[in-house]
């Protein structure tokens, strides 16, 4: 029986088709020159079948003559994935800070320690984390859209990944350009579906082919339809509105049946959709591989023609003055009889046109080099081109790398944060933030959301500079303070160390928290305040001990004494001409 909603998953498949057709032409032509192996793109059904791997190679093999074009796609591919996701580092932080307020060195470390769980899962061995980005950057690089899908998993892998082909995917946009609609029509054998979707769910004829051991490896066409719930259904609690449903529905359709036969919901959209470039209004964007096409297809058919040319110097064409009865094959050194005539000379004569390949290949090798730069493969070989050059001169290569790849890696690092939301989303589902949760977020991060910093080489280079430019303004401050000491007044040494903290990768566990930081430099100004004291104390003491001394010797030689006489008023006790001077008798007293 049909169902209304499969028939307007149908209809609307029919037009993502319709608008993914204009695509599909361009596609063939890059898997042609640059990705032999992947499926034939096509739209709609394809009448017995698409062709085998074998199959494919040899008729896409037998019009290629240059493989520039797929190696530098490869190299492209696995220098942004060392770029943006290197595997051996942490190329992404989380942060919690709100418009109007500053992280606590709390909620740093909460962040961090779930941070480090995350990676955990993805690089664990059965999540299929690096296969499937492998083969999305790949993707990214040919054709300009890639799929990556986050699913649920089960017992020690909690989250897994894979790869959705580009022939597999069609999307919709909506008025902000985020890809909220998206189609996969993929194709399973009968006893895959059954295995995927449930054996009672499938249509009575779908069933007959899985029961019957000659017939469960037919293929069968589906359909998944995910988009945005048109209707939500709510409930109140404590004062606050919940949701009952998931924001996202998800539609299982049997093709030829017309028939949902699953349905499920997300809380968040599952697909991470990436981009090389995208204009506004382009639904699936533009690969660095299609707009080298017009380059690749030229340097193919100059190195077509110089092969010729080669093949016709090396292997030359013959001829002969009369029909002879048979042509051999001339193969070096072997003797064929009868092949001269009485005066010496060949009855078979090569035919030399004057061909010179060198300039076919010559011209060959330009277009080459300009496919690897529009692919940007130098950006990655700096010491093969230059052996000798300077550490100055590698820097602001390494500079350049971060401005022209910096753009593209921006689009692409913003799929790997729509990633992040749906593996939170996984997570929280399984209880990553309950109570008894050792990743219970503090009380202080209450209604606040988690997002991605990414702080992959890719980010390390373009926040370098800043950074760069912090330590030589501190450094000059240095060199300055040896000849006046205020200038260091000027620095604020904390909020430099915060810079240089912010355009590299260092943990936050190897920071003090600021109450220990506060602490410690309260201790410090205590102990420098007493040091201080004892040192005045110690000063007393021994200007002290030191009069004491000298008093006596003021007191023996009558220097008090004097001292004392004219604090009095008196003249002091001395002589004058060699007498001494008589005091005044008191009043009515005689001499």
């Amino acid at each position: 029986m049909t169902d209304s909603r499969a028939r307007d998953i149908l209809s609307r498949q029919s037009e993502l088709e319709t608008e993914r057709c204009q695509y599909e032409a361009v596609w063939e032509q890059v898997a042609e020159f640059c990705d032999p192996d992947a499926p034939d793109v096509w739209s709609g059904p394809r009448t017995g079948g698409p062709d085998s791997q074998a199959e494919r190679q040899e008729r896409r093999g037998s019009r290629v003559y240059a493989n520039t074009i797929n190696s530098a796609a490869n190299r492209l591919a696995a220098g942004l994935e060392s770029l943006i996701i290197p595997q051996s580092e942490k190329w992404h932080g989380l942060t919690t800070a709100e418009m109007n307020d500053e992280e606590t060195d709390e909620e740093k470390e909460w962040a961090e320690g779930l941070r480090d769980f995350l990676f955990a899962l993805r690089y664990s061995a059965n999540s299929n984390f690096v296969p499937a980005t492998q083969a999305c950057l790949r993707n990214v690089v040919r054709y300009g859209p890639a799929y990556l899908y986050a699913e649920e998993g089960f017992g020690g892998t909690l989250i897994r990944y894979a790869s959705i082909p580009v022939v597999e995917g069609y999307l919709a946009r909506n008025r902000w350009g985020q890809v909220d609609i998206f189609h996969r029509r993929y194709e399973r054998t009968a006893r895959q579906a059954a295995q995927l979707l449930g054996y009672d769910k499938l249509p009575a004829r779908i069933k007959m082919l899985v029961d019957d051991p000659a017939k469960c490896e037919t293929k069968i066409s589906l359909i998944q339809c995910i988009q945005p719930r048109d209707e939500r259904k709510m409930y109140r609690l404590s004062g606050a509105y919940q949701y009952l449903d998931t924001a996202f529905a998800s539609y299982h359709v049997i093709e030829d049946e017309e028939e949902i036969v699953r349905e499920s919901g997300f809380r968040s959209f599952p697909v991470s959709t990436f981009n090389w470039r995208r204009y506004e209004g382009d639904p699936y964007g533009i690969s660095p591989t299609i707009e080298a096409l017009t380059t690749v297809r030229e340097e193919n058919a100059v190195r077509r023609s110089g092969l010729r040319a080669l093949q016709q110097i090396t292997d030359p064409a013959t001829a002969s003055k009369a029909r002879l009865d048979y042509v051999p094959v001339l193969n070096p050194g072997e003797n064929y009889p009868g092949l001269i005539d009485d005066n010496g000379r060949p009855l078979i004569q090569p035919i030399a046109t004057g061909q010179n390949p060198t300039y076919a290949f010559n011209y060959a090798a330009s277009r080459a080099e300009e496919i690897r730069d529009m692919m940007f493969v130098n950006l990655f070989q700096t010491l093969v081109q230059n052996p000798q050059m300077t550490a100055t001169e590698a820097l602001i290569r390494q500079e350049e790398k971060g401005a022209l790849l910096g753009p593209s890696g921006s689009i692409i690092q913003a799929g790997f944060a729509s990633n992040l939301d749906r593996e939170l989303g996984i997570l929280e589902d399984k209880g990553l933030y309950d109570e008894d949760s050792r990743f219970a977020p503090p009380e202080s991060l209450a209604g606040k959301a988690v997002r991605p910093t990414f702080t992959g080489p890719l980010d390390v280079l373009r926040r370098s500079a800043e950074a760069r430019d912090t330590i030589q303004v501190v450094t000059t401050a240095m060199q300055m303070a040896q000849f006046d000491p205020g200038i260091m007044d000027n620095i604020d040494g904390d909020e430099a160390l915060k810079i240089v903290q912010s355009a590299g990768r260092s943990p936050q566990r190897i920071f003090r928290r600021k109450e220990e930081v506060d602490g410690l430099r309260d201790a410090r100004a205590k102990a420098q305040t007493a040091q201080a004291g004892m040192a005045a104390i110690a000063s007393a003491g021994k200007v002290a001990k030191d009069a004491v001394p000298a008093a006596v010797q003021a007191r023996d030689s009558g220097l008090l004494d004097g001292l004392q006489g004219l604090l009095g008023g008196q003249a002091p006790a001395g002589e004058a001409g060699g007498q001494a001077t008589a005091v005044p008798a008191a009043p009515g007293q005689g001499a």
